[in-house]
């Protein structure tokens, strides 16, 4: 059973954003499947290794689209992706020290922090850019 699930209500009206959204899902999923096969600790460290990567990458992204296009609240939305980075390098850093009981606050944490900011702070950026032609 998923943890989180990808509808078009989560959905920014951006092709590529949305895409990377639910690979985000999808790694969130992953780690809450192998949570409940007590599997969590096997592969928790390469999942925390690639949402590291993949948030960075994503934010870039999303923050290069925003400059491009003047978005007004980019500034602080560029705070809340620093925020979260930090929030996921701490885990990893956890991790990295051996805490290997942070899977299920991990899970928790990824899974309602990034539902709440794609539905808060990231719609709201979708439809000025939807009006400068970027779907």
């Amino acid at each position: 059973m998923a943890l989180v699930t990808w509808s078009d209500k989560l959905s920014v009206g951006i092709k590529a954003i949305d895409d990377q959204h639910t690979v985000l899902f999808n790694t969130i999923n992953e780690l809450h499947a192998a949570m409940l096969k007590g599997q969590a600790r096997q592969i928790v460290g390469k999942l925390l290794g690639d949402l590291v990567i993949y948030t960075r990458n994503h934010f870039s992204d999303e923050e290069k689209m925003m400059a491009d296009n003047g978005y007004p609240g980019l500034d602080e939305h560029i705070k809340v992706h620093r925020a979260l980075t930090k929030k996921v390098e701490e885990y990893s850093a956890r991790y990295e020290k051996g805490d290997l009981s942070l899977s299920l606050d991990l899970s928790e944490f990824l899974s309602s922090w990034l539902t709440a900011h794609i539905q808060g702070v990231d719609r709201s950026y979708g439809p000025y850019m939807n009006e400068r032609g970027v779907r």
